[in-house]
């Protein structure tokens, strides 16, 4: 196709421009544009013309040459940014493990869910204060968090962006300031927003302003909903003794909910919050198993670890535990039952959880020994943010005394390299029962 004048000669102004701009796009873009040139001929299309053929194989070429370059560097692209993002997954990740096990055996507080859930549609369209769950330690908050973390797609619907976070279980968790930062990053990539600049992340109060800020331009999207679900508010080093909690939105805007839980009892994070959130009705209870849930619950651990009582032993259970609506102290009461054999008549269990807790430690150095159990539960508790198995580990490792212990019958295999053998530890049931989140102690 070529432009003629209206005298039907060849329009050379024309010609001369569009070839101009066709040396200069290709000139600008030479890693995307590639020019073929081919003699005009009337069988040009025909596949039995050579250059019609080496034409096509060219352009075949350059083609796939081109999206396999594209294709790797968008994948070479992704790499980069996955390792400079790799501690936020990291901690996604473990908050998730940690909630999928949570509510592994969870029974019973749908009344509970279902107010909740008709209390987070009610307050979704409007600004409203946050939610707050409290109750004693044990009593199932974080369960009940975890379990409303999973369900919350079919509360506020599908498309709905779910953040929890257990605080306490990871260093990252365990500060307002590391806290903040991992919870604003995960929202921004859940709705495609920019990430907090490297200037925003040096000061605390600029990483406040911006989680308040990013609350609100999600609000104003006015598309998907928000819900961050904060677990343990005692275990933010920051809040413990605070008397005030300055990152704490007081208010939530429209589309964005934040629902907190605090023990109750003491003089604690409780009442700060009480002393901030001024509301009554954000206060939400959680009361102690019914009798029907406790008995669901102990038989869900009974299937779960593929044991069951005698009617004896069921008997004495329940004797040892009247009216004990208590989910932690029931797990303990759980970890101790699961351990009689069919032909024995165990003592009753205790009646608290400060004396199944030293029953708990009795039954483990009457296995491993007092001296071991003892060493590992100090460097639990002198440990800042608790140990992962494999740290403890590396830690009795360097205590001569517990070596001593260990090798008092037998020599080591290696006399270069004393390490605590691997056949050294607790059992898969006393683990859980020592250490109900990623770390020992954690």
């Amino acid at each position: 196709m070529v432009d003629r004048l209206a005298d039907g000669c060849l329009d050379t102004d024309a010609q001369n421009l569009l070839s101009s701009l066709k040396g200069h796009i290709t000139d600008m873009h030479p890693e995307v544009l590639k020019a073929h040139r081919l003699p005009w001929s009337r069988d040009l299309v025909n596949p039995k013309n050579k250059t019609h053929v080496h034409y096509v194989k060219e352009l075949g070429e350059q083609f796939v040459a081109k999206a396999n370059h594209q294709v790797l560097e968008r994948l070479r692209e992704l790499d980069v940014a996955g390792q400079e993002l790799a501690w936020l997954y990291q901690e996604i990740r473990h908050h998730l493990w940690q909630s999928s096990e949570v509510t592994q055996n969870f029974c019973g507080r749908q009344e509970l869910l279902a107010r909740l859930g008709q209390q987070l549609r009610h307050d979704d369209s409007k600004q409203h204060t946050p939610l707050v769950l409290f109750g004693p330690p044990g009593i199932g908050k974080t369960a009940l968090m975890c379990k409303l973390a999973e369900q919350m797609p079919r509360l506020l619907g599908h498309k709905t962006v779910t953040v929890l976070r257990l605080l306490g279980t990871s260093q990252m968790s365990s500060d307002a300031r590391g806290l903040l930062k991992s919870v604003c990053f995960q929202v921004c990539l859940a709705y495609g927003l920019p990430l907090p600049p490297a200037q925003v992340l040096d000061a605390h109060t600029r990483v406040v302003q911006f989680f308040h800020t990013l609350l609100h331009t999600v609000s104003c999207r006015n598309f998907e909903s928000l819900v961050l679900l904060l677990d343990a508010m005692d275990d933010v080093d920051s809040v413990r003794h605070a008397r005030r909690v300055p990152w704490l939105p007081l208010n939530c805007p429209p589309r964005v909910h934040l629902i907190l839980s605090a023990c109750s009892g003491a003089l604690g994070v409780l009442d700060t919050l009480q002393r901030v959130l001024l509301d009554p009705e954000a206060y939400w209870e959680v009361k102690p198993l019914s009798g029907n849930q406790r008995q669901e619950m102990i038989q869900h651990l009974l299937v779960a670890a593929r044991r069951t009582l005698s009617p004896v032993h069921t008997d004495l259970l329940w004797a040892s535990l009247p009216e004990c609506g208590n989910p932690g102290r029931l797990r303990l009461a759980f970890e101790e039952a699961r351990k009689w054999a069919s032909f024995t008549v165990p003592a009753p269990l205790a009646t608290t959880a400060e004396e199944a807790t030293h029953q708990l430690c009795a039954r483990l150095e009457q296995t491993h020994g007092r001296l071991l159990v003892a060493h590992v539960l100090g460097y639990i508790v002198s440990s800042r943010h608790g140990l992962s198995e494999a740290e403890l580990k590396d830690v009795l490792s360097l205590d001569d005394e517990v070596l001593q212990a260990v090798y008092r019958d037998w020599s080591p295999p290696s006399k270069e390299l004393l390490r605590l053998p691997p056949s050294q530890g607790t059992e898969p049931g006393d683990r859980t029962a020592l250490q109900p989140s990623g770390a020992w102690g954690g």
